[in-house]
């Protein structure tokens, strides 16, 4: 049995943020999502830049296609249930 892995990296554009709290405020909804979710797990870049937050997610999987649609989901939740806008996203396998 082969395991697949999938890194995201993402930085998001996030109004408001302006310290660790507002960031770790920000990225809340996305942690208790993953923290549901069996395959997946997610760490907070520090906070760097005003407006700006940073963070790597893994999913983790035996079927290469269910891992897609399950990073395409993500994509969308992202955008449905976080505040600001996504600046950059990369999916990398390892």
């Amino acid at each position: 049995m082969t395991l697949h892995i999938r890194l995201i990296e993402l930085e998001r554009y996030l109004p408001d943020v302006s310290n660790d709290a507002d960031l770790q405020r920000a990225f809340g909804p996305l942690k208790r999502y993953c923290r549901e979710q069996a395959n997946r797990a997610l760490t907070l870049a520090p906070f760097s830049d005003t407006d700006r937050g940073e963070a790597a997610l893994v999913i983790i999987g035996t079927d290469k296609g269910q891992i897609e649609t399950e990073v395409r989901a993500l994509e969308e939740w992202m955008e449905a249930n976080l505040p600001g806008q996504m600046l950059r996203l990369e999916a990398n396998w390892l």
